[in-house]
């Protein structure tokens, strides 16, 4: 089993950015720092990321960074809506359009079936052909995992009232019946998975959000967004102003450019 989360204590390093394209800029040095670093390991990069305007976001950033190494390099989704890629409900579908077709194969797809069930365990079964499993654990540990929030505060495909929070050896990748939003069918990784990741951030945009940004700061367990407690207790949030009116007054966001540090300050190898 693992079932564990980071500290009560814990408290995200906060960026706030004008606009979308500082926010792009301060996601890109964000990543580039993180890769620079996990390149010098042996294995893949495992990245996972989550749709909405993440996609557009995380894509200008990625393919903006130079000199990349991407044989090394592997995007997988965060969660997916249970339809085909040409579907435009489909997250890996939309990453696969806004990257250019010599890189499309660095995006790992989620196989698709009829039974939303089928496609969460093949869909994990991809993911064990790249990951490997936390060594006390047996959870996945990806390498970077970029999150967004929707404005009920769930986070992936983990609404209020979910109960995902589950993760044995057997369990990396859920399925998702009953979504409140359409389409009802789905898959997304667990609580836990995210929760052992290495680097975990949250990319927030819009003022219909920064209420959620208050819930996660203030650790609302209302909101699944504020479960999201690494176990190694090192979070980033990327919000722009909008986003950022959420941040209640006693807490102190960082500027608007995350300070380089070697190694980072968030990178755990």
């Amino acid at each position: 089993m693992c079932l564990l989360t980071g500290s009560l204590n814990m408290k995200p390093k906060v960026h706030v950015s004008k606009d979308e394209s500082e926010l792009t800029a301060n996601v890109q040095q964000y990543l580039a720092e993180r890769i620079s670093y996990l390149s010098e390991q042996n294995g893949t990069i495992g990245i996972g990321v989550s749709g909405g305007s993440m996609i557009t976001i995380f894509s200008n950033a990625i393919l903006s960074i130079k000199n990349l190494n991407w044989k090394k390099i592997r995007i997988f989704m965060v969660d997916e809506r249970n339809v085909a890629t040409g579907d435009p409900e489909s997250n890996h579908g939309e990453y696969i359009r806004k990257f250019p077709e010599n890189l499309r194969d660095v995006i790992v797809p989620v196989p698709i079936y009829e039974n939303v069930q089928m496609t969460a365990e093949f869909y994990e079964m991809n993911l064990r052909k790249y990951l490997l499993p936390d060594q006390f654990n047996s959870c996945a540990r990806f390498d970077i995992l970029l999150l967004g929030v929707g404005p009920d505060g769930h986070t992936a495909s983990i609404f209020p009232g979910d109960r995902l929070e589950k993760c044995t050896d057997l369990n990396w990748v859920a399925a998702v019946f009953d979504s409140p939003k359409p389409p009802p069918t789905r898959v997304t990784l667990t609580m836990n998975i995210i929760n052992h990741a290495k680097n975990v951030a949250f990319i927030i945009t819009g003022k219909q959000k920064a209420e959620i940004v208050r819930g996660i700061l203030e650790q609302n367990s209302d909101y699944p967004a504020a479960h999201v407690r690494p176990v190694n207790d090192k979070l980033d949030m990327f919000l722009d102003e909008e986003a950022a009116t959420g941040i209640p007054l006693h807490e102190s966001p960082s500027t608007s450019s995350p300070e380089p540090d070697s190694p980072p300050a968030n990178y755990e190898g």
